[in-house]
């Protein structure tokens, strides 16, 4: 797994995360939202399962990202969250990170961009080079721009069925349904409609619905 470091800040996480590949002990990662804490974790233990309330009798490693949420019997664990720990938790994990925020490490910026570009490239099957991303807010929307911009080239049906297929393939578990794959269609062709009408009725207009199946399609998004 690449880990991308230019900025100093950066270059000292992942060096230290490199020490901790190595050792056998607990790590929290904490930071601001989209600053790449679930990477790190993974880039440390590459091996761990996210852990989650199902599993029973932990004996590897694992990561968290509800820190309130520690198992009883684990191996080794990582765990992720927004602010640094403090008392008993605290006294869990030898070692604790702060990932800082991209306004603090933009010499990483291009190279998160050259990264994101070149996956996105191949998971929509799109070679455009995309325009100047300046200042992005976190690594979430900086990803996001730089999907948008290869998305919103000028494609007919067979082009957007073919990145549909390449996006379910990645992506369906036997855990979906039908539904819940539709709902990730019916979520983005309603906003953009109610972006562009303003009005529930115009799309239900547009869309050939009942402006009522339309409200609790709206709702059932939502929840």
């Amino acid at each position: 797994m690449e880990f991308i470091a230019v900025s100093p800040i950066s270059k000292k996480v992942h060096k230290l995360a490199l020490m901790l590949k190595e050792m056998d002990v607990n790590v929290y990662i904490y930071g601001e939202e989209g600053v790449g804490k679930s990477f790190l974790a993974k880039f440390i233990a590459p091996n761990a399962i996210i852990y989650n309330e199902k599993l029973k009798d932990i004996n590897q490693e694992i990561i968290i990202e509800n820190i309130s949420q520690i198992p009883v019997n684990f191996k080794r664990i990582i765990a992720t969250g927004s602010t640094p720990l403090f008392g008993d938790l605290k006294e869990k994990f030898t070692m604790q990170i702060e990932l800082k925020p991209l306004k603090d490490r933009k010499e990483d910026i291009p190279a998160f961009i050259e990264y994101f570009t070149n996956k996105a490239q191949q998971e929509l099957n799109i070679q455009k080079t995309i325009s100047p991303i300046k200042n992005p807010k976190n690594l979430h929307t900086l990803k996001q721009d730089i999907y948008k911009q290869l998305l919103c080239s000028d494609y007919d049906k067979n082009d957007i069925i073919t990145i549909l297929k390449q996006f379910f393939d990645k992506n369906y578990t036997s855990e979906d349904s039908y539904n819940s794959m539709l709902k990730i269609f019916d979520k983005a062709l309603i906003e953009v409609l109610l972006k562009k009408y303003k009005s529930k009725l115009q799309v239900a207009n547009h869309l050939k619905i009942n402006r009522h199946t339309l409200t609790k399609k709206v709702n059932e998004l939502e929840n």
